[in-house]
């Protein structure tokens, strides 16, 4: 029997999905460590040919459709308060690790920045500083 490009597709993702979960740590790890190696070697005509693929791939693939949204049963300002409360709690169980590491991508982050990028950080922090509340501000004392 003969299988339609559809079905083939599916059994192959249902195929890829039993791989990727039966997979051993050591698995992962080696697999993470290659990912790594062939990132760091690759050259800079490699990264840049792979920055436009990811790009023309991301704009033909995404178009005009609206982002699905996540607890469609809840109101917008709703979904904004879990959203916050879930990442307080995630930055709250951070390893000193994780933290450490989550330091030096921002500051890698930072430093890469172009001036039109630093200067629109600044913008949004003032924004941000001005709509706070008076009890909000009192926390912290220098503006950004």
């Amino acid at each position: 029997m003969k299988l339609s490009p559809e079905e083939r597709k599916e059994r192959e993702r249902e195929s890829n999905k039993r791989y990727l979960q039966n997979r051993t740590e050591e698995q992962k790890e080696r697999k993470r460590e290659s990912n790594k190696r062939y990132r760091q070697n690759r050259t800079e005509e490699q990264k840049e040919e792979r920055k436009v693929k990811r790009k023309e791939y991301y704009e033909r693939n995404r178009g005009d459709r609206p982002r699905r949204i996540l607890f469609p049963n809840l109101t917008e300002e709703e979904r904004k308060e879990k959203k916050r409360e879930d990442n307080k709690r995630y930055r709250q169980n951070m390893t000193e690790e994780q933290k450490e590491k989550l330091k030096e991508y921002d500051k890698r982050r930072y430093q890469n920045m172009t001036e039109e990028q630093k200067e629109e950080r600044k913008e949004y922090y003032k924004r941000r500083y001005q709509n706070r509340t008076e009890e909000q501000k009192n926390k912290t004392i220098t503006p950004l």
